[in-house]
């Protein structure tokens, strides 16, 4: 296996707003990039031309192409966070299968809104993103499951819950990605959120 490389943090830590613009201007050249033209044309040069400022600006932010793979990795993330706690905090009187099905549509629609940047991030993330943030990662939204599956816990089948929200996080997102990486033949977007919302409500819902 090639050593694993850790990418260094950015250099100039976006905290004025024209900072921050400038730093989320290069992310999305490299995603515009990763799209487009592919991962291999993903440079810092070609990042810094797609983005419209010079190479000096960008290695103020980010020493390498890893440093801009780990923040987009973080900002995805961020996302992720942001829709979990989005769709299970306000489900209200959704039935399970409502809900199981709202979570795996909107992760779904994260995946879609940038295909090839989440491919790149399957095969090359925990290159360069530090183990203990992917850890972190995964804690925050078990724990956001897990918070979910208290409101009514008499209906879940499981009764170790820790256990119930891992479970139901690891199988989603290893079926999500390999879905995102294999194309598999027979397998389109809707029947994807048809099996992965029944496998949700089959495993956690007491019958």
């Amino acid at each position: 296996m090639p050593p694993r490389v850790t990418a260094r943090p950015p250099r100039n830590q976006p905290r004025q707003s024209r900072s921050r613009a400038t730093f989320e201007l290069i992310l999305d050249a490299a995603v515009r990039i990763f799209e487009r033209e592919g991962a291999d044309a993903a440079t810092t040069s070609r990042v810094a031309e797609v983005a419209g400022v010079s190479v000096g600006t960008l290695y103020q932010y980010f020493a390498n192409r890893d440093a801009i793979l780990d923040a987009l990795q973080d900002r995805e993330f961020e996302r992720a966070t942001q829709m979990m706690q989005r769709v299970l905090s306000v489900a209200g009187p959704a039935s399970e299968r409502e809900v199981a099905r709202s979570v795996v549509v909107e992760l779904l629609r994260l995946y879609r809104a940038a295909p090839a940047l989440h491919r790149i991030l399957a095969l090359e993330g925990l290159r360069v993103t530090p183990p203990e943030r992917v850890l972190a990662f995964d804690l925050r939204v078990v724990g956001i499951i897990k918070n979910f599956l208290l409101l009514e816990p008499a209906r879940i089948r499981p009764k170790q819950l820790d256990t119930a929200a891992f479970v139901i996080y690891q199988s989603v997102r290893a079926t999500m990605l390999a879905y995102l990486l294999e194309s598999p033949a027979g397998v389109d977007d809707a029947v994807l959120v048809s099996e992965l919302t029944e496998l949700i409500v089959s495993y956690l819902v007491e019958r």
